[in-house]
């Protein structure tokens, strides 16, 4: 029996693919809208001697729009329903909270005889577990942690039994479907694989489409009533049958690359994902360690968060709004490594440096978000790259963000080692 998991547990055997599967309607048989409708109604009943039914929904419709339209990575989106959900209520979250805990213990059980295991799913998610693959539940975090592992168990999936290496809840991420940071902040969390990296899912606006922008080949599980047809996607992407997934997953797992992360929305997705999956580093590192450097060479966590904080507000956020204002600007080099030593950074409260970079790398999202494609193709000149692009530029910066990703991260695990 494979070993208790934890959300962001990693296995101990070498890994040659990261899988991302879809959980309802693809390992679990579960009709996702119907059941949403009636899993709403029974919280609804469950709050009824206090709102009524329609006062209920509409705080919940607004909480899951914040959600679902989330693009900056401060806050959780528990946080994020949190901030919207309860003062629509006219309550704060304690006054609710032994009442929803008490649903999700006794009423949303209930909702189980709407779904059904699929064999062939255990399966598959067997079959990676025993070639050593690095699996991840990739269902849309809009809910609990509680309702998530339901459904698992529902799906013969429990997560005492199968060492997920990421099941996303609503409680440990940033984004949600069919935004491509949501995949982003995934990959990010696991450090940024270099072996492939792959999806499969039932849907195509949530799993295939947003994947895809990301650079990702993905299996699109098609029933036979369904179109199977998709333009523009990944070259070793399929669509098919649930049990014709391993023989592809087989294949790509033979090759040493697949991902590509060149694209706008993949260099954007990087941007905001990187401070989402340091704030969720950050939660397993004890204070007392943020500014303890592994070795005396080496920079701390906090050292790293001033590095890239400062990076971005002071050479970033300058170069993009030169390039986005001035024709063919001449873009001098900027020499930051020596910052976090000039500064005395090591002396900083890390958790108000993860807080600066995440404003000024939130300050940047904004700026790139609606940017056309003449925009982002807008030239420069720059002191050691010669001829550039903005394009090119801000995917330097997200090349940067992920050697950081796997630097803090490697920090991390040396200083609670000691």
């Amino acid at each position: 029996m494979p070993p208790t998991s934890t959300a962001f547990q990693r296995t101990k055997i070498l890994m040659t693919l990261t899988v991302l599967f879809d959980l309802d309607d693809t390992l679990l048989d579960n009709d996702i809208q119907p059941f949403i409708q009636r899993y709403f109604e029974m919280l609804a009943e469950a709050l009824a001697a206090s709102f009524s039914p329609e006062h209920f929904q509409r705080a919940m419709q607004q909480a899951v729009y914040a959600m679902l339209n989330k693009q900056l990575p401060a806050g959780t989106l528990e946080e994020t329903f949190d901030r919207v959900f309860y003062p629509a209520l006219g309550v704060s979250k304690p006054e609710l909270k032994e009442r929803i805990d008490d649903f999700y213990r006794t009423k949303f059980p209930l909702l189980k005889e709407l779904t059904r295991p699929r064999e062939a799913a255990i399966q598959l998610v067997e079959c990676a577990f025993e070639r050593g693959w690095q699996v991840v539940i990739a269902t849309n975090p809009l809910f609990p942690r509680t309702a998530i592992e339901q459904r698992l168990e529902w799906a013969g999936l429990p997560v005492d039994r199968y060492p997920f290496a990421l099941v996303t809840t609503y409680e440990n991420s940033h984004f949600c479907k069919p935004n491509p940071a949501y995949f982003a902040e995934i990959l990010a969390v696991l450090r940024w694989p270099h072996t492939p990296s792959v999806m499969v899912g039932n849907s195509i606006e949530d799993d295939i489409l947003p994947p895809e922008r990301l650079g990702l080949p993905t299996y699109y599980v098609c029933n036979d009533n369904q179109p199977s047809k998709i333009d523009n996607r990944h070259p070793l992407s399929k669509t098919g049958r649930l049990d014709e997934v391993l023989d592809w997953l087989d294949t790509i797992a033979q090759m040493e690359s697949v991902s590509s992360y060149e694209s706008k929305a993949a260099i954007l997705a990087t941007l905001q994902s990187t401070p989402a999956a340091l704030d969720t580093f950050s939660l397993t590192l004890p204070d007392h360690l943020w500014n303890q450097r592994p070795e005396p060479e080496e920079w701390c966590f906090t050292e790293i968060l001033c590095h890239l904080r400062d990076v971005d507000r002071e050479v970033n956020l300058e170069r993009i709004q030169t390039i986005l204002t001035k024709n063919r600007p001449f873009l001098p080099a900027a020499m930051t490594d020596g910052w976090v030593e000039q500064r005395n950074c090591i002396l900083e409260n890390g958790r108000n440096a993860l807080e600066g970079f995440i404003s000024a790398r939130s300050e940047i999202i904004s700026r790139l978000l609606n940017l056309n494609e003449k925009d982002w193709h807008k030239p420069a000149r720059h002191a050691i790259f010669g001829p550039t692009t903005l394009k090119e530029l801000v995917g330097f910066v997200a090349t940067h963000d992920r050697i950081h990703i796997n630097q803090a991260w490697q920090t991390i695990q040396a200083v609670m080692a000691e």
